[in-house]
């Protein structure tokens, strides 16, 4: 009698480079957490950065995405790459588990979402195990999972069926400001329960390297930037650039400077989101 398949899980994750923060933390929760539990239940592993098999990786990431049967999604950082991965398995509307480090602001989308938070230390990781155990058992039996997507893909059919009523979709009408109304909420709730005169923004700490011309260039551009309001530097030795980006507004977008990055031939080794508290 042929043996059952195991059962598929693929882990969609931050990577960072070689032996950064990012790195280890990532790896350190796939290696004592993620690996250890979903293997007790009997699902194979897989994670972009350990895929051997020859192809193309792009390719064989999408096709895990499409055809596993449980997603875990590390969203610690909003990692612009872990986000495309989650709308495309949300798109698939299969089983999703999405687990934050402490302190992570998941964007108002997908706020409502069920995550697991964890503490990032030998505790918090033995604290974890249960919950993600559990988490699997119960995204394994959802046959169709809910999500942001199928949400909004289901309201906008009911919305242009010929059979629906001016009074349905008056109250779709109303549903959505109110959703709207919400997720404002959501993006200044933290605002509100800070002390008078200070709020948070998202900054970043960014390490990267170059020649000292293109560097200098490459603070040229971010300190001419609207979106930088200061830059807090650590380190600047030998083509090694270490620093703190403040915000000007609420948060730096993550584009702007890897765009000045790409056009001063720098390399960016770690770009690390940052909760920072300003005076106002």
């Amino acid at each position: 009698m042929a043996e059952k398949p195991k059962k598929k899980c693929f882990v969609v994750t931050p990577i960072g480079a070689q032996e950064s923060t990012i790195r280890r933390s990532a790896q350190g929760l796939l290696d004592s957490v993620i690996k250890p539990v979903l293997n007790e239940l009997g699902y194979d592993v897989f994670v972009a950065h350990e895929i051997s098999a020859p192809g193309s990786i792009t390719k064989q990431v999408i096709q895990h995405l499409l055809e596993d049967d449980i997603v875990v999604a590390n969203l610690t950082g909003l990692n612009p790459n872990v986000m495309y991965e989650l709308a495309v398995r949300h798109a698939k509307r299969l089983p999703v588990i999405s687990l934050a480090e402490e302190g992570t602001n998941l964007p108002f989308d997908i706020s409502d979402e069920r995550t697991l938070f964890y503490r990032n230390d030998m505790t918090g990781v033995e604290a974890l195990k249960p919950s993600l155990e559990e988490m699997v058992k119960i995204a394994a039996k959802e046959k169709h999972p809910d999500n942001p997507i199928y949400r909004a893909a289901r309201s906008l059919i009911i919305r242009e069926s010929t059979e629906t009523k001016d009074t349905d979709r008056y109250i779709l009408d109303r549903l959505d400001s109110i959703e709207l109304a919400l997720s404002r909420v959501a993006r200044t709730n933290t605002q509100r329960n800070r002390p008078d005169k200070e709020r948070e923004c998202n900054g970043f700490h960014i390490r990267a390297n170059g020649n000292d011309e293109d560097l200098k260039k490459f603070l040229k551009e971010l300190e001419g930037s609207r979106y930088i309001e200061s830059i807090h530097r650590e380190e600047e030795t030998d083509g090694v650039f270490e620093a703190v980006l403040i915000p000007t507004g609420s948060s730096i977008p993550e584009r702007i400077v890897r765009m000045r990055a790409d056009r001063c031939n720098i390399q960016i080794n770690d770009l690390e989101p940052l909760s920072i508290i300003k005076n106002t």
